[in-house]
C-alpha cells in the first residue's frame, strides 16, 4: 500500500498531465465526470445559495457552467494540481477564486461556504474521513455538502479496490479507494454532517447530499441568523417606510417598483447582495464596527440588535439620515451604539480604531473616492475586516443607463464609477483575501487588512 503522499503526488502527476485535455473532446476517461454535471445542477438548483466550493474543481468545467447560469454568486474552486489552477485561472471569471490546495485540509475560515460539490474526485483522498470533518467544518449552518464519486455492490467495489485501482496506481494514475454507502454514511456521521440523500445511481455512481445541522436551538433563540436578520429589516418599514427604506429593503409597492425597473431586482436577488454584503460581520461579533454611511439604519439596525456586546459606531454627512437611523436604534432599544455626523473622506477617528468596517450602498455617492478608500483603510485595525457594497458600472446595461442619465445628473450619484475588475483592482492594492462578485449592478466586496 502507498503512503498517503505517494498517492497525492501520483493524483498531481496524472492531472498534470490531463489538464490541458481535461475539458476537450477527447479527454479519455474523465469525460466521465460530465455526467455528473446535470445532477449536481439539479440538487443546487433546490436551494438558493452565496458562496460554493467546488473540491477537486479540476480545470473549471463545472464552476464555468454555473457561472455561465449566474455570475452573481461567489464561486470557489480548489484543487492540488497546480496545473489544473492555472488552466482553470486562464478562464478569466471575473470574481472567481481558484485555489491551489488539499482537501483534505481545506484552507478556508469556519462557516465560510453555503455549499460545498465534489464530483469525481472523493476516490483520490488518501484520508476520506479527514475531507468529511474539513468540509463539515468550512460549511455554515444549514449548508450542503453534494458529492458525486464511484460505489458498488460488494463484490465489484472489492474488485475495484483490490484490482482495478492498484493497476491504475502502475500505470500513474492517483486513485486510492471507493466507498460503500455505509462507509461513506459512517464518515458523515463521524463528521457532524447530517445525511438527506445516499444512494447507488447508473453506472456505480454515489450520489450523496448531506447537511450541516443548524446552529443548536439555544443560540437560534439569542442569535437571529443573517437572512431572518435582513428580513427584520423589510417588516421594520411596515406601513411607516419612506420611499428610500421601501426601497433598499424591497418592502413597498414603489420600492418593489424601482429594484425591478432601475437595478434588474427582485426579492431573492436584494436579499442575496444584502447578505454578501453583511458577510464580513460575525454574527457573534463583539469588537469594535464602524458603518459609514448608516443612511437610515433600515438594513444595519436590526443587525446591531442581535449584537449586544459589540461597540458600535455610525457616521454619517447628513443629519437627517442619520435622525432617521437613530430613531429606530431607539425604538430598537439598541444602547451600544453612537451616532457621529461626518465626512467619509475625513473620518474623527484614530488610526486602527476598528475591528470591521462597514459601507453599505455609499461610495457611488463619495465625491472624493480615493479619500473615502484611505480613510476607511486607515481606521481599521490590521487584520480588520472591510465588507459592503456599492454600485459597479458594466454589470447591468439598464442600470448603467439609469445611473448615467438620471442619478448622476441629479447628483444623487457621483462618477467615476467602478467596475467589477477595478474595485477588485483598488481592494487588491490595500487588503488581502479580497472576495468580490455582483448581483446585477451591484458589487460586494469583503477584505482583511
Amino acid at each position: 500500500m502507498k503512503t498517503e503522499k505517494q498517492y497525492k503526488d501520483l493524483t498531481i502527476r496524472e492531472f498534470t498531465k490531463a489538464a490541458d485535455i481535461y475539458e476537450s473532446s477527447h479527454a479519455g476517461i474523465y469525460e466521465m465526470c460530465k455526467d455528473d454535471y446535470p445532477y449536481i445542477s439539479g440538487e443546487l438548483a433546490k436551494e438558493d445559495y452565496i458562496d460554493l466550493l467546488d473540491c477537486g474543481c479540476g480545470t473549471g468545467p463545472m464552476i464555468s457552467l454555473l457561472y455561465e447560469a449566474d455570475p452573481s454568486r461567489h464561486y470557489t474552486g480548489i484543487d492540488i494540481t497546480p496545473r489544473m489552477i492555472e488552466v482553470a485561472r486562464a478562464k478569466n471569471l471575473p470574481g472567481v477564486t481558484w485555489v491551489v490546495g488539499d482537501c483534505e485540509n481545506l484552507p478556508f475560515d469556519d462557516n465560510a461556504f453555503d455549499v460545498i460539490i465534489c464530483s469525481n474526485s472523493f476516490h483520490h483522498y488518501p484520508n476520506p474521513q479527514k475531507f468529511f470533518d474539513s468540509a463539515q467544518r468550512v460549511l455554515r449552518p444549514g449548508g450542503r455538502l453534494i458529492l458525486q464519486d464511484y460505489t458498488a455492490p460488494a463484490p465489484v467495489l472489492w474488485l475495484m479496490n483490490h484490482t482495478e485501482m492498484p493497476l491504475a496506481n502502475l500505470i500513474g494514475h492517483g486513485d486510492v479507494g471507493a466507498y460503500s454507502l455505509d462507509e461513506v454514511r459512517r464518515f458523515c456521521g463521524k463528521s457532524g454532517l447530517r445525511v438527506e440523500k445516499l444512494e447507488r445511481g447508473r453506472k456505480f455512481r454515489l450520489h450523496l447530499v448531506a447537511r450541516k445541522g443548524p446552529v443548536p436551538e439555544p443560540q437560534r433563540n439569542d442569535s437571529l441568523t443573517r437572512k431572518e436578520q435582513i428580513k427584520n429589516a423589510y417588516k421594520l418599514t411596515g406601513s411607516k417606510s419612506g420611499f428610500y427604506d421601501g426601497m433598499m429593503t424591497y418592502s413597498t409597492l414603489p420600492g418593489k417598483t424601482i429594484c425591478r425597473l432601475v437595478w434588474n431586482m427582485d426579492g431573492q436577488k436584494n436579499l442575496r447582495y444584502l447578505e454578501k454584503a453583511l458577510s464580513g460581520v460575525p454574527q457573534d461579533f463583539e469588537g469594535k464596527l464602524l458603518e459609514v454611511p448608516v443612511g437610515t439604519g433600515v438594513l444595519t439596525m436590526p443587525v446591531y440588535a442581535d449584537l449586544p456586546k459589540a461597540d458600535i459606531t455610525c457616521l454619517d454627512y447628513s443629519e437627517k439620515m442619520m435622525a432617521s437611523a437613530r430613531e429606530k436604534a431607539e425604538t430598537m432599544g439598541i444602547a451600544n451604539i453612537k451616532f457621529v455626523q461626518g465626512d467619509v473622506g475625513s473620518l474623527p477617528f484614530e488610526d486602527e480604531s476598528f475591528d470591521v468596517v462597514l459601507s453599505l450602498n455609499g461610495f457611488h455617492a463619495f465625491p472624493d473616492k480615493e479619500a473615502a478608500y484611505r480613510e476607511t483603510y486607515l481606521v481599521l485595525k490590521k487584520g480588520g475586516i472591510f465588507c459592503g457594497c456599492f454600485y459597479i458600472k458594466g454589470e447591468c446595461g439598464r442600470t448603467d443607463w439609469f445611473i448615467d442619465h438620471l442619478y448622476g445628473p441629479k447628483g444623487f450619484f457621483t462618477p467615476p464609477y467602478e467596475t467589477r475588475e477595478s474595485l477588485r483592482q483598488q481592494l487588491e492594492q490595500r487588503y488581502e483575501k479580497v472576495k468580490t462578485t455582483a448581483v446585477e449592478g451591484i458589487g460586494c466586496f469583503r477584505c482583511r487588512k
